[in-house]
């Protein structure tokens, strides 16, 4: 069973205009609206997964404001999809104007590029290591902010980090100091 909760759907008569709709799939073709005021059961209508996650997509778009920062979906979940077309969708038709997307994989970066919807991206991030190897290969994130520096690393065209000789090690985890894990 899917369930969505939507404000105000446009499709609904305006006496239930601010009611608060809630739709349950209980078989690809029936379909159970429910208002707060009284069930009204309709038949003969199939509505897909993809449907259902395209309605929640639109609905999640309408929060979107001029002017802002987003990851536009733009995860990278099967509803991402649906949310960045209807962001490329409102870009072109002038309804939506300076959006900027963070992507959050290559996928999605290919997908928001495609529609036009522009790419923020950081230049170049410099940041320390707490260990380097002869290969180059880095730990990072004992200091407690693993996640965050890998995101901002990861939006960044470039990466630089500041070491001194205090930071070389034969191989990682050579200095004695924790490896650092975070759980997200």
């Amino acid at each position: 069973m899917a369930s969505i909760f939507l404000s105000s759907p446009p499709s609904f008569s305006s006496a239930h205009h601010n009611a608060s709709t809630h739709l349950i799939l209980h078989t690809p073709n029936s379909l159970n609206l429910r208002t707060m005021s009284h069930s009204l059961p309709i038949r003969a209508i199939t509505l897909t997964w993809d449907y259902l996650k395209r309605l929640a997509a639109n609905k999640a778009v309408e929060f979107v404001k001029r002017g802002m920062v987003l990851d536009p979906g733009t995860g990278t979940g099967s509803t991402a999809t649906f949310v960045i077309a209807k962001l490329g969708t409102l870009l072109a038709s002038g309804q939506l104007i300076d959006i900027v997307g963070v992507p959050t994989s290559k996928r999605t970066e290919d997908k928001v590029l495609f529609l036009g919807i522009p790419l923020f991206v950081l230049g170049l991030t410099i940041d320390d290591a707490d260990e380097v190897d002869p290969n180059l290969n880095l730990i990072k994130g004992c200091g407690g902010a693993l996640v965050c520096k890998k995101m901002v690393e990861a939006a960044s065209n470039k990466f630089v980090t500041d070491k001194d000789d205090t930071k070389l090690v034969d191989g990682l985890g050579g200095s004695g100091l924790a490896m650092p894990v975070e759980v997200v």
